[in-house]
């Protein structure tokens, strides 16, 4: 791949003002410290007795029922933050948070265009912001539904910033936060715009949503063969531990998953197309996908990836009903 480097600089002095939205108890964010310089921000993931009956809007179903982590690497007074949460409140909260560590320089970066990770992109309206050309075409495609809460449904996301960095595909850029090295790698795993974050000193990867816990969404069923190989692919890049934007916080809080998690990944995308033709494929329930992942401890089953599975049973099985079954090279 081609590499290209560039070092955190200067943020202008315009400086976003807004006030942090007061946090509920679903919302409210706490910070996870990984180790020196990198940092976690998680909430959500409530129990499913706790969570009242009612209408549900896409933070809800895409981020606070399963747990959404950002992340943010710093060293001295420059941070690189991946993903901004649903709203510009709790991103203003992890700002603040970075600010009262003597975060004063900060660079942005998005993992995809799905709107958990984006909603609070305003609050870095004065910082150079990274994402893949693929991930700022799409989001300037979609900025007016975005903007109208017509995209997903309310609520809306407005304004929405775009990145002002686009990284072509099959590039890397490398990034000094003070002298923490991270390599932002374009991957098309989830949905084809991913951009992934490698700390190789650290031998992590902060996923996004290439991987999660307890099962990927699939946003993209046709691609999954090319995800299938793309996740082998980043398997051997040499990280040992994974931290995903959607998983379980005492894990994440532990240092994170293990390779496990992309066996799993692969595992269960494989078996949905493989089984994608079975007379009773909508049926089948999640637990059976992942029957052994969960007795090895690579993931944990967690309630509302019911919905989810049920969702990616149906996009592939309209995805590849009239398609033949390919053939997936071995795990």
């Amino acid at each position: 791949m081609k590499s290209m480097v560039f070092f955190a600089l200067a943020a202008s002095s315009l400086a976003f003002t807004a006030p942090a939205a007061a946090q509920d108890a679903a919302h409210a964010v706490r910070a996870i410290p990984i180790n020196d310089h990198l940092t976690a921000f998680y909430q959500g993931r409530p129990d499913e007795a706790s969570v009242p009956p009612g209408p549900r809007q896409w933070p809800d179903l895409g981020a606070i029922f399963v747990g959404v982590a950002t992340y943010a690497i710093h060293d001295g007074d420059t941070a690189l933050v991946y993903d901004t949460f649903t709203d510009p409140g709790s991103a203003q909260w992890v700002r603040d948070w970075l600010t009262k560590a003597g975060v004063r320089r900060f660079v942005l970066a998005t993992s995809h265009w799905h709107l958990d990770h984006i909603g609070g992109n305003a609050v870095y309206a004065d910082s150079m912001r990274f994402a893949t050309e693929a991930t700022r075409v799409k989001l300037a495609a979609k900025r007016s539904a975005i903007e109208a809460g017509t995209e997903e449904g309310p609520p809306a996301i407005r304004p929405l910033l775009l990145p002002t960095i686009g990284i072509a595909p099959n590039s890397v850029v490398t990034l000094m936060i003070g002298n923490v090295t991270a390599k932002l790698h374009p991957v098309a795993i989830h949905s084809a715009d991913g951009l992934v974050i490698e700390l190789p000193d650290d031998r992590l990867l902060l996923a996004g949503d290439t991987l999660e816990d307890t099962a990927t969404f699939v946003a993209e069923p046709e691609s999954i063969p090319q995800q299938y190989k793309a996740l082998g692919a980043m398997r051997g890049w040499g990280f040992t531990r994974i931290l995903p934007n959607h998983g379980n916080p005492a894990v994440i809080a532990a240092g994170g998953y293990g390779l496990g998690l992309i066996d799993t990944t692969r595992a269960y995308i494989r078996a949905l197309v493989e089984h994608s033709h079975d007379a009773d494929f909508q049926k089948q329930p999640l637990a059976s996908f992942v029957a052994d992942a969960l007795k090895r401890g690579d993931v944990s089953l967690w309630w509302p990836y019911r919905d989810a599975h049920a969702n990616n049973l149906a996009v592939v099985a309209k995805a590849w009903k009239d398609q033949p079954i390919p053939t997936f090279d071995q795990p």
